[in-house]
């Protein structure tokens, strides 16, 4: 088939279909709103972008309000401090547990998802090896076990002295970390939540947003109990075994160096934080 007015070998004719079309303001605007549509017609039907993770960022505050305990544990001496946990990402921090009607009595909760948001409003699931627990340490609801870990080193040799006695955390947002958005993650709105028998349950922290372990919160703590006095660091560390997905994991570690002493404590220096 042949347009008329062309021919195939060269187009010999396009300067005089050129000059009619500028000669004919019509067939001008006719053109031109042909393009348009075309122009158009691709920019609807031209694939969307992919949807972008807007990931977490775990990290740690410096531990803070320590104190040497000698009385809640007769014979021990315990040195007790506050953590924080914190997420400076761009998304937030959801873990969500769930195992089959609970029917024996088991205190786990053996399959933990990481919810991980994305930037069009869209969310998907990413397995991680962990476990949550049920109670534990006097409260009564759900905790994820070892998000937060805890040493104390002496500065002399390096050695490692001692551990922290907590290994589960329920999570919420408790401890404002710079944010300007309300707090989503309350206990109110399901955090935590759920007994014993439940299937399913769900914590997180939002961006900005951090929870804090108070030292008078059981097991929250470490055991110093014949150490001598002197210098020692406190190392606390968020997600020690990489089970969860940030965009760094560079930073998820914080320390402060203290003075040890028979009945006291106090803070000599400080490393990064979150």
């Amino acid at each position: 088939m042949r347009w008329p007015g062309l021919r195939c070998a060269g187009f010999p004719r396009r300067r005089s279909v050129t000059m009619r079309a500028r000669n004919n303001p019509f067939k001008v605007s006719v053109l031109a709103l042909a393009a348009a549509a075309v122009v158009a017609l691709v920019v609807e039907n031209a694939p969307a972008g992919a949807a972008t993770d807007r990931e977490p960022d775990l990290g740690m505050a410096h531990p803070r309000a320590l104190q040497i305990d000698t009385t809640s544990a007769p014979g021990r001496k315990l040195l007790r401090f506050s953590s924080i946990v914190v997420n400076v990402g761009a998304g937030p921090f959801e873990l969500r547990g769930s195992q089959a009607p609970n029917t024996d009595g088991s205190p786990d909760m053996e399959t933990v998802t990481q919810r991980v948001f994305d930037d069009a409003g869209g969310f998907r699931e990413v397995s991680t090896p962990a476990t949550m627990v049920f109670g534990g340490d006097g409260h009564n609801h759900w905790h994820v076990k070892n998000l937060q870990d805890f040493e104390l080193v002496r500065l002399d040799n390096g050695v490692k002295v001692g551990t922290g006695a907590k290994m589960g955390f329920c999570f919420f947002d408790n401890f404002l970390y710079g944010s300007s958005e309300p707090a989503f993650y309350k206990p109110r709105t399901g955090s935590c939540a759920g007994g014993r028998s439940a299937a399913q349950t769900m914590m997180g922290i939002s961006p900005g947003w951090g929870d804090i372990y108070r030292r008078t919160l059981p097991d929250q703590y470490i055991d110093v109990t014949g150490l001598t006095s002197g210098r020692y660091r406190l190392i606390v560390t968020a997600d020690a075994d990489g089970w969860f997905l940030e965009s760094d994991d560079t930073n998820n570690v914080s320390w402060i160096d203290i003075q040890l002493g028979p009945d006291s404590v106090r803070i000599v220096a400080r490393g990064p934080s979150a």
